[in-house]
């Protein structure tokens, strides 16, 4: 299915694509943060359900700074071509190691969208942050994961 996508640039935008690339962001950073937090709060001695709870919820309302960060938009009076490159910054037609894993994992493996054509970076960390904070509350308040 990855020839969904003609690979011209003119050709039309696929919505569904465009959900499945945003979706899979969401889950695989929450399970990236997830297992992050779990290995880090075994090691400092804690349960690991607990610390990756607490870990989302962290990593969760940094994310929805950081997206919330990249979504303002640029101001009138800064030059947008004076940025200098980092590593979490892109060009429209590159991507970083995480989105390139992102693209070869479920579901965003089942309808390819090419770079040019996905939301903006801050818009999946936005999503992602959202998806780490429902699932830190969903551990505390579904599953009695406390402390």
């Amino acid at each position: 299915m990855a020839g969904a996508t003609s690979g011209v640039p003119d050709a039309p935008t696929d919505p569904v694509g465009q959900l499945l690339d945003v979706a899979a962001y969401g889950i695989w950073l929450t399970v990236l943060f997830a297992v992050v937090s779990a290995a880090l709060s075994v090691l400092v001695g804690w349960r690991a359900a607990p610390g990756a709870k607490y870990g989302l919820f962290v990593f969760g309302w940094l994310a929805f700074g950081y997206g919330t960060f990249q979504l303002l938009p640029s101001r009138p009076w800064k030059d947008d071509g004076g940025d200098l490159p980092g590593p979490l910054s892109v060009t429209a037609n590159e991507e970083t190691k995480f989105q390139s894993l992102v693209q070869r994992l479920p579901p965003a493996r089942f309808r390819q969208v090419p770079p040019v054509q996905r939301f903006p970076t801050g818009v999946r960390v936005f999503v992602g942050s959202l998806v780490m904070l429902a699932t830190s509350i969903a551990m505390e308040q579904l599953f009695g994961i406390g402390p």
